[in-house]
């Protein structure tokens, strides 16, 4: 009879406690996951910026051949090739790219100089 008593009397406890030790815990857990979500971004737009810059290195490498061809099919002297393969790109902060509007347009003006746009750091 006293374990009877003793198996309700934890039955209720159990009952009662549990959702406040679950609420404890959510807290720790949420913080461990947003850690551990935290790197896992970073290292996402990581290897994102990495795969665009690779993107663009090899579209660049494309059009720049492309060019070549066209200057050695012309005759040009190599000094004029030259400087027809260095133009400085266009160069934005992070910030700054993410403005539709002043993202083409200074797309637009690489295009027109023979470059690129780069994404730089804020």
């Amino acid at each position: 009879m006293a374990d009877d008593h003793n198996d309700k009397l934890m039955e209720q406890f159990i009952e009662r406690a549990t959702p406040k030790l679950l609420e404890a815990m959510q807290e720790s857990l949420t913080k461990k996951i947003e850690e551990q979500i935290g790197g896992l971004k970073d290292n996402t737009t990581k290897l994102l910026d990495q795969l665009k810059d690779s993107q663009r290195d090899r579209e660049k490498q494309q059009q720049e051949f492309g060019q070549l061809k066209a200057l050695l099919e012309r005759g040009d002297a190599p000094s004029t090739i030259k400087d027809a393969f260095n133009p400085d790109p266009v160069k934005l902060t992070r910030q700054q790219a993410r403005d539709p509007v002043l993202y083409r347009r200074a797309k637009a003006a690489a295009a027109q100089n023979g470059t690129t746009v780069q994404i730089v750091g804020d």
